[in-house]
């Protein structure tokens, strides 16, 4: 564990790190949900997606224009199905990590939890699972109007953890936000493969 001795303080991305990224199949429901074709469907996601998360628009606002974007006028009740599907989809947990975030508590690190997510499923998952108790701090975007790779978002997140950056690191599997992690000093690697960085971080 020479690797992990290194550091005082660990940050962990969300999707695509601790849960898995959501699926075709989860695109589809919600595709179907809305009756929005799933590839004009998926493209609207993404294209306002970032201020969804930081919270400068409503789930109603950011639901509401995927619709009317694509022609579809979504009553209420399908939004809130469409909500439901969508956070359920981001709650697929890599049990491995968890278990290595609670190694890592065990033996007197620091962990935390960084992630752009909109607060529909930050609210899901505090009330739904006990999942953010894993963490010594949590910073999301949607509570601090700040996404990665902006650096307000990391340096929130460095002050609720309490380690220097350069006693930090920082996973996630963008690598625009290992880019951002790693202009505040912060030591950053990009995870495109959950066993290849649990055995470089375990020696």
């Amino acid at each position: 564990m020479a690797l992990v001795n290194s550091y005082d303080g660990y940050i962990f991305d969300y999707g695509g790190v601790l849960a898995h990224h959501q699926s075709d199949a989860d695109q589809i429901r919600m595709a179907a949900l809305a009756a929005i074709p799933p590839d004009r469907f998926f493209n609207l996601y993404w294209d306002t997606r970032l201020e969804y998360d930081k919270g400068g628009v409503t789930a109603a606002e950011y639901w509401g224009n995927i619709g009317r974007a694509a022609g579809k006028a979504l009553s209420e009740a399908i939004i809130a199905q469409i909500i439901e599907t969508d956070n359920r989809s981001w709650m697929q947990f890599d049990q491995t990590m968890w278990d290595w975030i609670a190694e890592l508590r065990a033996a007197g690190k620091r962990v935390a939890m960084l992630s752009n997510m909109p607060r529909d499923l930050g609210e899901a998952l505090a009330s739904q699972t006990d999942r953010l108790r894993a963490f010594d701090h949590v910073t999301v975007s949607y509570d601090i109007r700040s996404a990665k790779p902006e650096p307000a978002i990391y340096q929130h997140c460095l002050a609720g953890i309490g380690t220097a950056p350069e006693r930090t690191i920082f996973l996630d599997d963008r690598i625009a936000n290992v880019r951002g992690a790693e202009s505040l000093g912060i030591h950053a690697i990009e995870f495109l493969n959950r066993d290849d960085v649990l055995s470089r971080l375990r020696g």
